[in-house]
């Protein structure tokens, strides 16, 4: 008796800074098991995750190339420069860049330029990580979605350099300059939605796995947490934003939600930590991605 393909499955990797580090253990769990992955989605850190993956094909390159990137002075001079105070470590990758704003840290490059790192940096971080790579290059079909801050239209890369369509992808609003091509303002993916949904369904496919790496929305403290209409309205964001996620996510086939907890989107020293996780929430949906991709005969 032979197990045979019935299903297209592609994976959709979601947003969240170093919690995306989870995909990787996802990924792991994936291969082990044999569960094919035809296409890649990806939003972020997740984008960076899916075409590191789909152009080498070898999660534990992957997983080193990383490694070595986050250890590089390159990143980490650009870590020390967009340090948060530890009382700010807020609960998500744009929440922390809203708290960071809002409370009037680096107010004053804000006033100068349109994002903290400057465009000539974040061109070399993305470069490092993927250098004159195309889309051409890649093993499976993969894409990552961006958003036109102009027009308000979502953005597709299917094609062209990696390094444009991944700069575009993880471009945060704030803290990485905004893609200027072909008359368009190009910011993170993550801004429309933090799993990338309907961009996964572009590949017609019949099963999805979605990989969750952002945080539930938890209880807050009125008298700690809400002291003017700032916190009014950046917490109501979040929970739309939150509630977004939750209802685009029952689109997908398979969710898989990795334990990561309220971790903060720079704490990259948990790498490891991430990737364990990812690799335990995927592994416990193995059997049932399984049932549901291959019959036998």
């Amino acid at each position: 008796m032979k197990f045979r393909r019935k299903k297209k499955v592609v994976l959709a990797l979601g947003a969240g800074g170093a919690r995306g580090l989870a995909h990787i253990g996802a990924i792991r769990a994936f291969k082990e098991a044999g569960i094919p992955v035809d296409a890649i989605a990806g939003i972020s850190f997740g984008a960076i995750i899916g075409a590191l993956y789909s152009l080498h094909m070898d999660i534990d390159m992957v997983e080193q190339k990383l490694r070595d990137y986050l250890s590089s002075s390159l990143f980490q001079e650009t870590r020390r420069d967009m340090e948060m105070p530890h009382s700010e470590r807020a609960l998500g990758f744009l929440e922390n860049i809203q708290s960071t704003i809002k409370k009037g840290y680096f107010f004053t490059r804000a006033l100068s330029r349109t994002s903290v790192v400057t465009p000539e940096t974040f061109v070399l971080h993305m470069k490092e990580l993927v250098g004159d790579h195309v889309f051409l290059d890649l093993n499976i079909p993969f894409r990552c979605l961006s958003i036109d801050i102009i027009s308000g239209d979502p953005i597709v890369f299917s094609d062209g350099p990696l390094i444009t369509a991944l700069q575009a992808s993880c471009a945060t609003p704030g803290f990485f300059p905004p893609i200027r091509l072909h008359g368009m303002l190009l910011v993170d993916g993550g801004v429309a939605e933090m799993m990338p949904v309907h961009l996964a369904k572009s590949f017609r496919p019949d099963y999805i796995i979605g990989v969750d790496s952002t945080r539930e929305i938890e209880p807050i403290c009125e008298d700690t947490d809400i002291h003017h209409s700032l916190d009014v309205v950046f917490r109501s964001y979040e929970i739309t934003r939150d509630y977004v996620n939750i209802y685009t996510s029952k689109e997908l086939n398979c969710v898989i939600r990795p334990q990561i907890g309220s971790c903060h989107w720079s704490d990259f020293e948990l790498f490891s930590h991430y990737i364990e996780e990812g690799y335990k929430a995927a592994k416990a949906k193995v059997d049932e991605i399984r049932e549901r991709i291959f019959w036998f005969g």
